[in-house]
């Protein structure tokens, strides 16, 4: 079968999984501390289907005991890393899958080998208070969730915070704690985005489980041609992640570039890209299609570049020239791609990059589609358009090429688009962001704040 009927031809299983996960989170919705039969027999398929895992044990102890009504923080870890297995696995079966579909080498990938830091023992008090903050959640239940469960917890969330070693911990409990704050009580259940709200639970249980981890980088020099810049943002961040192809001793490399910045409200549109200086370089290779001379640059075992605001201009390359030889389906050219870290695999975190042509557009239900005649159709993610983005829903629906991102979402593929041809141009996201830094505006939300900021600093020295 042609692309992407093939694709959307899920593995076996796919469908069973999403249906036991959607089960299994009823449970948290309900709370452990109010199960009916329906919930156990979950809590037993569960059991069947973790025999002779590492995880059978546990899982069997865990679940003994709550059948029991007894509640103790490691077994709702081992409850996450039950879940988190799930995610991972439909990861693995999916990314096999869609390379697969690709043409592109499918083999096992290996992980980034994090070593523990020593001397974090201090660090432990708070993961404890997160796993036991996390525990009372599971145990009354999102239905019958009040804030009297979650402001408890506000003092150790701000000693996180405040810990620099916990960044990732802290990002994560302070949005799920804030998202989730917004919406208690609830008044209708069937409103709560259960979800969203168990995979933050899983990737908060799971990331209090240790002290944080250092993947240990290696330096590398070679050549970076940019191809996609992947934004995002909401009212106090944005980031950008840009996949390039990265050439080091003849071999080429998939890699990622992310950039983050705090932002507040007044800054939008292209006043965004103010806030990265450190950036201006590798904007103005991309904006020009120039490709990076890169020396001694930390590369992160997944393929993700630690920028360092450092790099000379090289030559001219075609940017949708070269996504399409890497990239098309069944491309001869080969690549080394990026891995995810084995804490991180979960299906939202699929983005295989591919090129596509010979297609057409169409708006069907108001959902935008690129369609292959005979050979199926593959919707467009729209809600992945940043609004920031050059790229528009018009542009890509005029569009004769496109390089994007395959995303797997809600059960089905879809393509993020990142560059495309339009009436003979190539448009790409943050086409304008190099323009914006060499020209500022004369008066502009960040540097208004920015001069408030250095003069409380010089009152205060």
């Amino acid at each position: 079968m042609a692309f992407p009927g093939a694709l959307n031809q899920l593995p076996e299983g796919t469908q069973a999984t999403l249906d036991l996960i959607a089960d299994f989170d009823q449970c948290f919705l309900t709370g452990f501390a109010h199960l009916d039969t329906h919930h156990l027999q979950t809590l037993d398929t569960l059991q069947k289907i973790f025999t002779g895992t590492p995880l059978q044990k546990p899982l069997s102890e865990t679940c003994s005991a709550i059948k029991n009504n007894e509640f103790v923080d490691q077994y709702f870890a081992v409850l996450a890393a039950v879940r988190a297995s799930l995610q991972g696995s439909l990861f693995d079966n999916l990314q096999q899958h869609v390379r697969g579909v690709l043409g592109r080498e499918t083999g096992d990938e290996e992980d980034e080998g994090d070593s523990p830091d020593e001397g974090n023992r201090h660090l432990q008090v708070w993961l404890e208070s997160t796993r036991h903050w996390l525990m009372e959640i599971a145990l009354v239940g999102y239905a019958r969730l009040e804030a009297s469960t979650l402001v408890p917890f506000m003092t150790t969330l701000e000693q996180i915070q405040a810990e620099p070693l916990l960044i990732r911990q802290a990002a994560i409990l302070t949005g799920f704690f804030n998202e989730v704050m917004s919406r208690v009580p609830v008044a209708d259940s069937s409103t709560i985005p259960i979800y969203r709200w168990m995979d933050l639970w899983t990737q908060a249980m799971v990331s209090s489980l240790r002290p944080p981890v250092s993947p240990k980088p290696k330096s590398v020099s070679g050549t970076l041609e940019l191809l996609g810049l992947d934004l995002r943002h909401h009212a106090n961040l944005v980031s950008f992640t840009a996949y390039g192809l990265l050439t080091v001793d003849s071999q080429v490399k998939l890699t990622r570039t992310t950039l983050s910045a705090y932002k507040v409200d007044v800054i939008s549109g292209d006043q965004i890209w103010l806030l990265f200086p450190n950036a201006a370089i590798l904007l103005e290779a991309f904006a020009e299609n120039r490709a990076l001379h890169l020396k001694d640059i930390p590369l992160l075992p997944t393929g993700d570049l630690l920028w360092q605001g450092q790099a000379q201009l090289g030559h001219n390359y075609d940017l949708m020239k070269k996504s399409a030889e890497f990239f098309a389906v069944n491309a001869k050219n080969s690549f080394i791609p990026c891995v995810v870290s084995s804490r991180d695999r979960h299906p939202v975190q699929l983005s295989e990059p591919v090129h596509l042509s010979n297609y057409t557009t169409s708006l069907n239900n108001d959902i935008l589609t690129f369609n292959w005649k005979d050979s199926g159709y593959l919707p467009i993610a729209t809600e992945r358009i940043n609004n920031f983005s050059e790229l528009n829903i018009e542009t890509i629906a005029k569009s004769t090429e496109i390089f994007g991102l395959l995303r797997f979402d809600a059960g089905h593929w879809a393509v993020q688009p990142l560059a495309a041809i339009a009436r003979g141009k190539t448009i790409f996201t943050g086409q304008k962001a190099s323009h914006i830094l060499k020209t500022p505006p004369k008066t502009s939300a960040v540097a208004t704040l920015q001069e408030r900021a250095s003069r409380l600093l010089r009152k205060k020295s």
